[in-house]
């Protein structure tokens, strides 16, 4: 059971993005994986020798989805500190104050974002092959489908619609290709503390050895294969960068073929016709609207 404050809505998640996209950059979500992340710290702490408990890994298990965010909201008014606020309220509900041991909040809120981001990149992943599979659809039906291609927007020779299919296809398997090189270096923060010494789980655990073996374990249970062995309180900013470039890397080649279709309805050649109970001017039978492809152009 959730809570939730009255918030401000996402008007382009809600619009434009998939559920299960929205699902892992929910609020209520992201609560839930930053607890699901201290119980996995809790488990690989035990192992290491700390003084923590069966009973009390399952009594912090027992109450992950329990999310009142009007509650935390409360909290954090109170001690002005967000993940403290978070911690006090997971505390509460298990009974226990067992969390967050040799963690500073970076520890918790970069590695919980980089999970997120390769969440995220995977699920696009994915998408991106079921498009490939829909476009060689497209390729064996219309490999003879002739037509007039066009250079500087005036006729020029003869290809086919199959043709146009798959030079969307190649580039997308480039893109494909820059995509899962990236999800497969994308790296763990790991727990370096507060200036990136790790420092507090060092002194938690025993020794540097100790912190190495942990993250390692800590980035095998999230799908890392990598950990950033030097970093400071934040990981790297130029990560998102190679994100977001990576993004609209995938998204060009879709936005490439949605612009031809726009162009050739534009001369009314083809048409991406009407939908049952579609109203507005875009249903006007002289205006039909290349209305999927403008929301394919939507995300570059």
């Amino acid at each position: 059971m959730s809570m939730t404050p009255a918030v401000i809505p996402n008007v382009l998640a809600n619009r434009y993005a998939t559920k299960e996209m929205v699902a892992i950059f929910d609020p209520v979500n992201k609560i839930i994986a930053e607890r699901k992340f201290w119980i996995t710290i809790l488990r690989l702490q035990k192992a290491g020798g700390l003084s923590i408990t069966d009973s009390d890994i399952t009594s912090y298990g027992q109450v992950v989805e329990k999310v009142d965010l009007a509650s935390i909201e409360k909290r954090e008014r109170a001690n002005r500190h967000d993940v403290k606020a978070r911690i006090e309220e997971f505390n509460s509900l298990a009974g226990l104050e067992k969390i967050h041991i040799g963690l500073t909040s970076r520890d918790l809120t970069e590695n919980i974002e980089l999970i997120a981001i390769k969440d995220g990149l995977n699920l696009v992943r994915r998408r991106t092959l079921e498009t490939l599979f829909l476009l060689e659809k497209s390729i064996t039906k219309y490999e003879k489908t002739y037509m007039v291609g066009r250079s500087h927007n005036v006729a020029a020779q003869v290809t086919t619609l199959g043709k146009r299919f798959a030079t969307c296809a190649q580039e997308l398997l480039f893109s494909l290709a820059s995509l899962e090189e990236l999800i497969a270096h994308l790296p763990l923060r790991g727990l370096k503390g507060p200036v990136g010494t790790g420092q507090d789980q060092i002194a938690t655990l025993g020794s540097i050895k100790d912190l190495s073996k942990l993250e390692e374990k800590l980035a095998k249970e999230y799908g890392f294969e990598n950990t950033l062995s030097s970093v400071g309180q934040i990981y790297p900013r130029s990560i998102d960068f190679e994100v977001v470039a990576k993004l609209l890397q995938i998204a060009s080649a879709p936005s490439s073929m949605a612009t031809t279709i726009r162009l050739m309805s534009g001369f009314g050649l083809v048409s991406e016709g009407f939908k049952s109970g579609q109203v507005g001017s875009s249903a006007m039978p002289h205006k039909m609207n290349a209305r999927s492809s403008e929301r394919i152009n939507g995300m570059m």
